[in-house]
């Protein structure tokens, strides 16, 4: 881990670990785990969230869903 990830959010740390995953085997549960953190941490911060961490959320959603729909 790098010294830098203590400032990036664990569900960005797993969106971009799904992102980057070369093995397509693993990509499928690497997209589950980072969809569930992502969902929730949208449930648990609904009302704390800024506008900007709430777009990157939905941003997240979306791009995980189109590499579940581009993984083979």
């Amino acid at each position: 881990m790098s010294d830098t990830s203590y400032c990036v959010p664990q569900w960005k740390q797993l969106c971009i670990s799904a992102l980057a995953e070369r093995n397509p085997a693993k990509v499928p549960e690497r997209i589950a785990v980072a969809r569930s953190a992502v969902l929730d941490q949208i449930e648990d911060n609904i009302s704390q969230s800024s506008r900007h961490e709430q777009l990157a959320l939905r941003n997240a959603l979306v791009a995980l869903d189109v590499l579940r729909d581009l993984t083979p």
